[in-house]
């Protein structure tokens, strides 16, 4: 939303001082690590043989045809180049295929040891392809790597190495890479399921390159007062400090919409603060110089509540989480309430629970997050999960001897969290093999309905009061066909409510359809007889740094969104955003970044959409969705809050819409808190607006 800010100084307060000169309190500074600058690909990797420039006349590319593949021409284009004398033009056609379309064109080119990759530069108009390179080893196995760089339109450096994750099959089919490996192509998928449309892009100078070796010109970032999760509240100073081996260091704070709140530069070391003066997320970047370059850069991150915390809450909204896994500090539990969210998903898994066969007792680390949990009053949902070793060989729990087991593990784990632990669902994507490693065993949807009913009945027995949920986060192209399976051998009394894994990243919900395909599954499970409602317990945005990942802005804007539509849909009782926090420090994999904090070594630093998250909590927590109006690329929806008040979230899915509000309003404010002045007439962006007023409706909203 482009509107003008209340009245706000442009820079709160600044203090420049090297460390022997720093009076008060240097025993307070902590060292603090903070997220490291990803350098563009091209600075990340170096040439280290051309394979093809497109200077000589022949080409040595071609398309590739199939029936998933887009249709494609090449041609040598002299007219545009990135720089030489010419550039390898692609035509691609799309034209909508139901279930894959992508271009592949196919070089030569032999990975003969691990280290390696491909660059080259690429010129198209914007729309967001995702990026891939095909490569097949020594067995026969196919890999597939996301490949590093924007969708902005104009030339850009894209590039991508063999030793990062990857999806694979054939061959011998070990997930590892048997070299020498041979190119297989490289991939232009389409950027949303059904798209149509024709187009040019150009690609010039592919070479064979390997990663560069990062500077070592560390950058020591203190912070005064140190605060698990950098979450402060309105009002506040945050103090920090920088050294480092240079010529000189530069800072700035900004808000998220680039207000900035101050800046400074010095020599090392240099001191920096900034008042925290709204609700909002904020950083702080600094750049260390040396001979006249910048060679390093890292940015703190950090929010402001209202009193530094959300005090509403939302039977709506959850996340998911991986103390079950022992893997998040149980400190994350109060950052969670602090932000307004009682709700999340984790496990306790069978092999863990059930040490030896009808033994049961709760790992130390289970035991520990559900006393933290229950002390807090969170409210989790444990997955019953995956395979036991005494029970199948380790496999899918398919014969009648495991099946029981299984029932029975999860209802002594119901009976063991009476009081601490209200819902449970049954296994985490079965049909898609998450958390098997494939292990042996059946896992259609029949075999999963086998399961189900059992261990529903099981559960209840022991837990009357337990909501189980069934289905188990089904997704893909066969989702409602799977369901309907389940649901037909377990029968539709055997669930209290069904869960699917709508993903859709890096597709915004509405050009991917996120309510209509929720719509049309639930149609499909409803006619099968089922009368619970959807809920959605995974579904969310990693910020990976290749091109199939988010920005931190649109992961913040997605969430809110994603959360408004699906309410909107009326199908959809509770979503469970993935996750909290993120589970590596690898930026090229998306496992590792789908966090709303960062991982722990960053002191789990908010991203935007945690604060936007809290700010969408703390304005519709407890109330009542009404309606939602589109118009066009447009949306506002009405919610009715437990104050007799009316709060309306709008936006628009292009870059600015006009909006006139009629209704009398007495807040406005933006998607991460922040309040605007109160005006008759808004432009709308893609980052959604909330409208707060005694009598407001949709009828008051003109787009």
């Amino acid at each position: 939303m482009q509107v003008r800010n209340r009245c706000l100084p442009a820079i709160s307060w600044v203090l420049i001082l090297a460390a022997t000169g720093a009076a008060n309190g240097d025993s307070a500074w902590r060292p603090i690590e903070c997220w490291p600058a990803d350098a563009s690909p091209q600075a990340r990797y170096e040439p280290l043989r051309m394979l093809d420039d497109f200077e000589a006349p022949e080409l040595k590319w071609q398309p590739l045809v199939g029936d998933q593949l887009a249709k494609a021409a090449l041609s040598r284009d002299a007219s545009e180049r990135h720089e030489g004398l010419a550039s390898l033009q692609v035509n691609y056609d799309f034209i909508g295929k139901p279930d894959f379309e992508y271009v592949q064109i196919q070089g030569q080119c032999e990975f003969a040891a691990p280290g390696l990759g491909i660059g080259f530069w690429l010129k198209h108009d914007g729309t967001a392809f995702p990026l891939r390179m095909r490569v097949v080893d020594a067995s026969g196995e196919s890999h597939q790597f996301e490949l590093e760089g924007s969708t902005a339109a104009g030339w850009q450096y894209v590039a991508g190495r063999l030793d990062g994750p990857s999806s694979h099959w054939g061959g011998d089919n070990n997930g590892r890479l048997d070299y020498p490996c041979q190119l297989s192509g490289l991939l232009f998928d389409r950027p949303e399921k059904g798209f149509v449309g024709t187009g040019r892009m150009w690609i010039d100078d592919v070479a064979l390159v390997k990663p560069r070796k990062p500077e070592s010109q560390p950058l020591k970032i203190e912070v005064q007062n140190h605060r698990f999760g950098n979450l402060y509240a309105v009002g506040d100073k945050v103090s920090l400090r920088a050294s480092g081996p240079g010529e000189r260091i530069r800072w700035v704070a900004t808000s998220f919409f680039g207000r900035e709140l101050a800046r400074g530069e010095g020599p090392s070391p240099t001191t920096a603060g900034f008042t925290l003066d709204e609700p909002g997320w904020y950083s702080c970047t600094w750049e260390l110089f040396a001979d006249g370059r910048v060679v390093a850069a890292q940015t703190f991150a950090c929010a402001a509540l209202v009193d530094g915390t959300t005090a509403a809450r939302s039977d709506f909204v959850g996340v998911c989480t991986h103390y079950g896994q022992n893997r998040y500090p149980l400190e994350t539990m109060d950052l969670m309430l602090r932000y307004g969210i009682d709700q999340y998903r984790d496990e306790i898994s069978w092999r863990g629970y059930e040490a030896q066969p009808g033994q049961y007792a709760l790992p130390d680390y289970a035991a520990a997050f559900l006393q933290r949990s229950s002390q807090l009053k969170l409210r989790p949902l444990l997955i019953f999960d995956y395979s036991h070793p005494h029970y199948d060989d380790g496999g899918y729990p398919n014969s009648p001897a495991a099946i029981t087991g299984f029932a029975n593990y999860a209802a002594d784990l119901a009976r063991r969290t009476r009081g601490t632990v209200p819902m449970f669902e049954v296994w985490n994507e079965w049909t898609g093999g998450c958390g098997m490693d494939g292990r042996p065993g059946k896992h259609d949807a029949e075999a999963y309905g086998q399961l189900l009913k059992p261990t529903y009945a099981a559960v209840k027995a022991a837990r009357a009061d337990a909501t189980v949920v069934g289905i188990g986060g089904e997704y893909g192209a066969r989702c409602a066909d799977d369901i309907v399976t389940a649901v037909r051998t377990a029968g539709p009394d055997s669930l209290d409510a069904w869960s699917i894994h709508p993903y859709r990243y890096p597709r915004s919900p509405e050009s991917s359809d996120l309510a209509g395909e929720v719509t049309r599954i639930a149609a499909r499970v409803a006619a099968a007889g089922v009368k619970s409602k959807a809920w959605i317990t995974e579904i969310g945005y990693p910020t990976h740094r290749t091109s199939g990942g988010s920005s931190l802005a649109a992961q913040a804007r997605h969430c809110v969104r994603t959360f408004v539509l699906l309410q909107a849909t009326g199908e959809v009782e509770k979503v469970f955003w993935y996750d909290l926090k993120d589970d590596g420090l690898q930026r090229d994999y998306n496992e590792h970044n789908f966090g709303l904090l960062q991982h722990e070594h960053y002191n789990c630093a908010p991203k935007p959409a945690l604060v936007a998250l809290s700010t969408f909590i703390r304005l519709t927590g407890g109330a009542e969705f009404q309606a939602l109006k589109q118009s066009g690329d447009s949306y506002a929806a009405l919610y009715r809050r437990a104050d007799g008040s009316a709060a309306i979230v709008a936006w628009t899915s292009r870059r600015t819409a006009p909006l006139r509000c009629q209704g009398k309003l007495t807040q406005v404010c933006d998607m991460l808190g922040g309040s605007h002045e109160l005006a008759a007439e808004f432009e709308l962006s893609e980052n959604p607006v909330y409208l707060v007023g005694d009598a407001l409706s949709l009828e008051d909203c003109q787009f």
